[in-house]
């Protein structure tokens, strides 16, 4: 049998992403990010270059020579890209502002087009590809960070993960020429932070998203605004606030596509594709309760796009429908029809067409990303398998999709992992999903692979709350956390438990941020798991509400309340109050940087369980991480993180 997937292998596995295809669709670009170990006193980090691909040939090669290239774009001509990275010459592993850079395809070294001190915030090429548009907060800088002096604050969305401190200075539009030496100019300031914006094709008008004012901004909630790139009074073009983003202007530049949820506002709804006259009008949903954004979860990544929808003509879009743990290219027409372009046991997670072409960044459970490009023709073929080599000389675990009926008829799916050498117990291990509005199913874990190369059969699936099943079963737990989601769970750990060979082997528990609540909950509540790992957790919906970068509007939507006048609500659905009933030996895992599920959080829940002492616990804080620690954490604390989820189920045999 091949050798087996350990933790320390993640330093092996090479990330893709921000697939891009040149206007002629010949060439293609992506970012590359491989681990690159310490050296003195520089810890491990990531290295993240531009790499070109001949479409036809499959040649690969690396475009840049840093560490931390991001965001490519091709010139409209396709000899130059634009791209995010640090200033020439900064050390790896330090933080610097991104500055714009560009780069001649053919050959040579980029080149920095800006020296802001706050860094570029995104960029775009404009129609004759000369010049460059870019969002900026010029020189603005943390004086209270740099000086180490009291910091005043009035807004209160003030810290964001894994941001830390947000900025406070005005952003500005800037137009940077393409060469050295060529001239930049400010165009206008804007009213608010934009959140995503695009150039129209003919590059005279600029469309983006951004709050009208702070109490929008802290709502998460965001306005569509289109105006000259020149400057000029922005227009509303929808009128009210929403969940906005993934803007996208037609060919014609007639029309904007955008994605929100069917009635703009609540939160997990299925992303409903919309298109509205960018000179003003009505916006019509193109999609129902089809998700036209992939949300398929995966732990090998680098980035998080391009998602946005693109339109292969006046009429036409290109979008990837997300549907039962699952996530295909789509034709969408503004007429609202809509035909898949393929099927199977794959997720794609970013793509982009060109001349006729599409490429995807496309993932299995037993496979991370690779770049697979579909010609005109239909036929598709493999440009870029980055990790085939590696993964040839391990096991890699197979896995299984299951479908059942709860005894309230709510239809389930889950996959598991099968180890090749299970262990003599027989274990399982359940995974609960975050979000919760995301979904586990045929995206790359590879922290699910390391448990099944340890010997445990692992279980991971779609309780009701999750994205990709419709409107219905993503709402069904608004208000309501920890009652028929809980009960899903619960289902599906018997439903696995009896098809496994052991009916009688233990369960293990494990899930970070709604799957850390749930971890919490269920073991507050049952005594059927033997051991749990409880990772960025919410256990009180009353402190998270004042401390979450997202508490307040958040804790509203989903709980249906605030502290002052819901109090006996928040606190009766936080597993806190339930702490008491725990038998289940628990290790918190928590992150000291991380702003969405404050490390609060998990202190409240160790030190409870340690006053009790009713249940054995340990607690594994990492420094300088936030949120995404199992994504995109330094590497070694990764793979402590791994080795000590292994470990504490291995201690709890």
């Amino acid at each position: 049998m091949a050798p087996r997937l350990r933790p320390r292998h993640l330093a092996r596995l090479v990330a893709i992403g921000s697939p891009s295809l040149a206007p002629d669709g010949e060439r293609a670009v992506y970012v590359r990010s491989e681990v690159v170990a310490g050296e003195g006193d520089r810890p491990p980090g990531y290295r993240r270059r531009l790499h070109l691909v001949d479409v036809a040939t499959g040649a690969d090669r690396a475009l840049t020579t840093g560490d931390s290239a991001r965001a490519p774009a091709w010139s409209p001509c396709g000899r130059y890209l634009g791209f995010l990275a640090p200033p020439r010459g900064t050390a790896p592993g330090t933080k610097a502002a991104e500055q714009l850079h560009v780069i001649a395809v053919d050959g040579g070294e980029s080149w920095a087009r800006t020296s802001f001190a706050a860094g570029v915030l995104a960029f775009a090429w404009d129609t004759r590809g000369e010049r460059l548009l870019v969002t900026t907060r010029e020189d603005w800088s943390d004086a209270a960070s740099e000086r180490g002096v009291g910091r005043w604050v009035d807004d209160r969305t003030h810290r964001f993960d894994g941001v830390g401190w947000l900025p406070t200075g005005p952003v500005a539009l800037w137009r940077v020429a393409r060469d050295a030496n060529g001239a930049s100019e400010r165009r206008f300031w804007f009213d608010q932070a934009p959140d995503d914006w695009q150039l129209s094709p003919d590059g005279k008008h600029l469309v983006y998203t951004a709050p009208t004012d702070r109490d929008e901004a802290d709502q998460g909630m965001t306005r569509l605004w289109t105006r000259r790139a020149g400057g000029g009074r922005p227009r509303d073009l929808l009128g009210r606030a929403g969940l906005l983003g993934n803007l996208s202007v037609s060919p014609d530049g007639a029309a904007v596509a955008f994605q929100a949820p069917a009635d703009l506002v609540t939160l997990g709804a299925p992303a409903t594709t919309f298109v509205v006259p960018r000179r003003g009008g009505a916006a019509r949903p193109l999609s129902s309760d089809v998700d036209t954004a992939p949300s398929v979860a995966g732990d090998t990544r680098v980035g998080s796009g391009p998602l946005r929808p693109v339109w292969l003509s006046d009429r036409t879009l290109l979008v990837a429908v997300n549907r039962e743990g699952r996530s295909h290219l789509a034709r969408l027409d503004v007429d609202g029809a809509l035909e898949v372009l393929e099927e199977g046991e794959r997720a794609v997670i970013a793509f982009a067409a060109a001349a006729g072409r599409t490429l995807a960044l496309v993932e299995t459970p037993t496979r991370p990303g690779v770049l697979a490009v579909r010609d005109a023709d239909g036929a598709e073929r493999v440009l870029v398998d980055p990790n085939a080599a590696f993964l040839a000389k391990r096991h890699v675990a197979a896995h299984e999709r299951r479908s059942f009926v709860t005894e309230d008829g709510q239809a389930l799916t889950y996959w598991c992992l099968r180890p090749a050498k299970p262990r003599r117990d027989g274990a399982l291990v359940v995974q609960v999903h975050g979000g919760p509005y995301t979904n586990y199913g045929e995206g790359f874990m590879f922290e699910f692979q390391v448990l099944a190369a340890a010997g445990y059969t692992v279980v991971y699936g779609n309780p009701r709350g999750g994205s990709s099943f419709g409107a219905a079963f993503a709402g069904a737990i608004k208000g309501a956390y920890g009652t028929v989601d809980a009960d899903d769970v619960l289902a599906i750990v018997d439903h696995a438990s009896a098809a496994h060979d052991r009916p009688d082997a233990p369960v293990h528990l494990t899930g970070g941020s709604y799957g850390g609540f749930m971890t919490n909950w269920l073991t507050a509540r049952v005594q059927r798991f033997r051991s749990a790992v409880t990772q960025r957790s919410i256990c009180n919906w009353l402190s998270f509400f004042g401390t979450s970068d997202i508490g307040p509007w958040f804790t509203a939507q989903e709980q249906g309340g605030n502290p002052w006048d819901d109090t006996e609500r928040l606190w009766d659905r936080s597993p806190l109050k339930h702490v008491a009933n725990v038998r289940t030996p628990t290790l918190v895992i928590h992150s000291e940087l991380d702003h969405r599920c404050p490390i609060e959080q998990g202190e409240q829940w160790f030190s409870a369980l340690k006053v009790l002492g009713q249940a054995e616990t340990r607690f594994l804080r990492f420094p300088d991480e936030g949120h995404e620690l199992s994504r995109s954490g330094r590497p070694d604390r990764r793979i402590e993180r791994l080795e000590a989820i292994v470990g504490w189920f291995e201690t709890h045999a």
